[in-house]
Parts: C-alpha cells; structure tokens; sequence
C-alpha cells in the first residue's frame, strides 16, 4: 500500500508544480491567441486602420457636397447663359469689362485711408 501512496503523492505533487506553472502547450496557445489578436489591433483591417477610413470617408463625403453644391450653381449659371443673352452680356460686363454703346466706363478706386 505505501507504493500505491507514494504513486499517488508524486502525481499530487506534479499536478500541484502543474498548476503553479505553465506547460509548453499553454505557451503555445498563448502565443497563438498573440498572434490573432495582433492582427485584430495591428493589420490590415485593424480596430485603428477602420477608424482612420472612417474619418477619411466623413471628410471625403464633405468634400463631395461642397463640389456638388458647385456643379450645381455653374450648371445654373449653364443654363442661363444659353437661353438668355442678357446674362452673357452680365457676364461679359463683370468679367470682361464690356461697355455697350452710349455708355461711359468709370472707375472708382477707394482710398486708402479708412474713416
């Protein structure tokens, strides 16, 4: 019977250093459970890299707005210009400095001083 007790103190005394310590199948898993979650914080399509895109999408979407704002307004401005020559003739006159006849061209030029 003392044989069947010393069997059974050896392995209460491996399964006790067992527990304290860590095999090399626990450190295999814990470095496989490392790697995968390296790619989860760190890769390609990592929690940061998602969060990055999704700002830049925000900021593109904008951007996207403000530009179809301005095609709309030079689609307007198109269209005017087609069907109206009283708008060419606007146009002509802000930025080509077109004087019709009978007409006299003045230039102010505000001073330089501010009263």
């Amino acid at each position: 019977m003392a044989v069947v007790w010393d069997a059974s103190l050896d392995s209460a005394r491996a399964a006790v250093s067992r527990i304290g310590g860590l095999g090399r199948v626990d450190w295999l898993l814990i470095a496989v459970l490392v790697g995968l979650q390296y790619f989860l914080w760190f890769g390609v399509g990592s929690w940061w890299t998602v969060a990055k895109l999704h700002s830049q999408v925000g900021q593109r979407q904008s951007d996207v707005q403000r530009l179809e704002k301005r095609n709309d307004k030079l689609a307007a401005e198109v269209l005017s210009l087609q069907n109206d020559s009283a708008a060419v003739a606007g146009l002509a006159r802000r930025n080509l400095g077109l004087v019709g006849k009978n007409e006299v061209f003045v230039w102010v030029i505000p001073s330089a001083r501010s009263d």
